[in-house]
């Protein structure tokens, strides 16, 4: 009896281990797992970065923030498609936003939400809904039509497209979702957010609640086209972007770890990673900045320079500043030396078309370096937002207090994150270099002068997108087209001396016309989602030049 007892105990301690094993190797399909919401939140943040600084590589040439060089006579094939306002047939070239937003983010920010209210971490339920809104906007925002009802729902083979309106719907109720968890997280007694937010508001939940203000007061300005914005939506952009940034200081800025070993921890646009080594700066950038009043075109016509020309770019060989013209897809001349009018490449080295040894970024500034900050909103933006909000509204006085605070905010910008990287000797050289910030007395000398500060009555849509498209560039990319697509790329009014490429240089399928949408993510749609895609046009040749549906009445 006794030898019965042992066995059937011994029987009963080995089922259960044997259980515990078959339940650890063969995990139950139907119970949830999750994983840290800490470390999933990392991972979103750092998705920001990525999608935007990868289609950057387009939509920086549709908005002329950069143009392309030859390596030796070689022009890379899928930047030279961009700069002609076409796109890569058969790639994923100007889909991660897409790939960022549907995967990286996808599910990832939903089982944080499920794992967080199990846990009662409103703060990362709230952070969750966060840059779902701002991810959902970022998305339409670029692709125009997109899977929105039913892009989560699980055991589906195809998904149908929904009007861009609809994700910025969706943003919306998003947004009101995280500000209601905000409120909830103000009120825990301790939080673990800092250690999922290390790299962007490092746990300042009043700086995310800014955010979440801030993605409001985009989404409502996507409206500025429609008869019902001067009676609606209007004074909720002028709401939204005062609950916003209040400073540079609540400006939201991805930053990297730089200890980690790996390059791809660092900035996109550094040296190190060596991704933009034919890019140059455009002669459209450069004009907005340059002072010269004999070359037509130029924004402003009058002879100062603005004093962040040399905090954001460098000279030519020949000690002045010049661009690429969008279309050329050539260097500037080397020759006679006097005249040496060749674009340092972003890392400040001129004719160089490949990375510096081992990096090295000494010759790289603002946006460029591999350490640099990457900003995702900034005060500067949300007050230039506001200007053209009060513009339109006619409301001169309070646009040109925007307007200034907007200005002013871009100064601040690049004295806080990122200094001038000026160097003594005036040459494209990157040697001699040292970390300083503009002088207050040039700065006060620009605000000063009427051509950039005009009184309320002599200030113009122009003088608020032009400064709007220098405080964004290099960073903000997708807002920056977003206006310029509002305004059709206006050459004349809005955008002096923006290069309109004329049916020559454009891209073939085009017929003529510019850019208006990304083609949807190659390797998903094109392969997978063949017959939604086909309902909204995806596959007709110019379909990347329809119309979205911010920029129709």
């Amino acid at each position: 009896m006794k030898k019965i007892i042992i066995f059937l105990i011994t029987f009963i301690i080995l089922s259960s281990s044997c259980k515990k094993y078959l339940d650890d190797a063969y995990k139950n399909p139907n119970l949830p797992t999750y994983a840290q919401p800490e470390q999933v939140l990392q991972s979103c943040i750092s998705s920001m970065h990525r999608g935007i600084a990868f289609d950057a590589r387009a939509i920086g040439f549709y908005t002329q923030n950069f143009c392309q060089v030859p390596n030796g006579t070689t022009l890379n094939a899928a930047s030279l498609n961009a700069e002609r306002h076409g796109y890569s047939a058969g790639s994923d070239f100007g889909g991660e936003i897409w790939r960022t937003h549907y995967w990286n983010m996808g599910f990832n920010i939903i089982d944080m939400i499920d794992s967080s209210r199990n846990t009662g971490k409103y703060d990362y339920i709230a952070a969750a809904f966060s840059l779902n809104a701002w991810s959902w906007v970022s998305l339409a925002d670029v692709h125009g039509e997109t899977p929105v009802k039913q892009a989560f729902e699980k055991g589906r083979l195809s998904f149908d497209y929904d009007e861009q309106n609809v994700a910025y719907e969706t943003a919306l109720r998003y947004c009101d979702s995280a500000l209601l968890n905000w409120a909830k997280a103000a009120d825990m007694p301790t939080s673990t957010l800092a250690d999922g937010d290390f790299y962007f508001f490092k746990g300042n939940q009043n700086r995310w609640v800014r955010f979440v203000n801030g993605v409001k007061a985009r989404i409502y300005h996507r409206y500025s086209k429609k008869s019902s914005y001067l009676t609606k939506e209007v004074d909720s952009v002028i709401k939204y972007t005062n609950l916003a940034m209040a400073s540079t200081n609540d400006d939201a800025m991805v930053q990297f770890n730089m200890a980690f070993p790996d390059a791809t921890a660092q900035n996109f646009f550094g040296p190190r990673r060596n991704n933009l080594a034919q890019f140059r700066v455009s002669q459209f950038a450069i004009n907005m900045l340059i002072g010269n009043t004999t070359t037509p075109g130029l924004v402003y016509g009058n002879t100062t320079n603005d004093p962040r020309l040399k905090y954001m770019f460098r000279p030519s060989p020949n000690g002045t500043y010049n661009g690429i013209i969008s279309g050329k897809f050539v260097d500037n001349p080397a020759t006679p030396v006097a005249n040496d009018t060749r674009v340092p490449s972003l890392w400040g080295v001129v004719g160089q078309t490949s990375g510096p040894g081992l990096g090295l970024d000494s010759g790289a500034r603002t946006f460029f370096r591999n350490d640099s900050k990457f900003p995702i909103m900034t005060y500067s933006e949300m007050q230039l937002l506001r200007a053209e909000a009060y513009f339109l509204k006619g409301d001169l006085t309070n646009a040109r207090t925007a307007y200034v605070n907007g200005v002013n905010g871009h100064f601040d910008m690049l004295n806080t994150h990122f200094f001038g990287y000026l160097n003594a000797t005036g040459t494209a050289s990157p040697a001699a270099m040292t970390n300083v910030p503009i002088p207050a007395a040039e700065r006060a000398a620009y605000l000063a002068d009427v051509n950039f500060v005009p009184p309320a009555s002599g200030l113009t849509l122009k003088h608020i997108m032009c400064q709007k498209y220098l405080s964004l560039w290099g960073w903000g990319f997708v807002e920056n087209w977003v206006d310029m697509r509002r305004y059709n790329y206006d050459e004349n009014v809005i955008y002096p001396s923006f290069t309109r490429l004329n049916i020559v240089n454009l891209f073939p399928d085009n017929g003529g016309k510019l850019a208006e949408r990304l083609r949807p993510r190659y390797n998903s749609e094109y392969l997978w989602n063949i017959e939604a895609l086909t309902r909204v046009g995806g596959f007709n040749p110019d379909f990347h030049t329809k119309k979205v549906w911010f920029t129709l009445p």
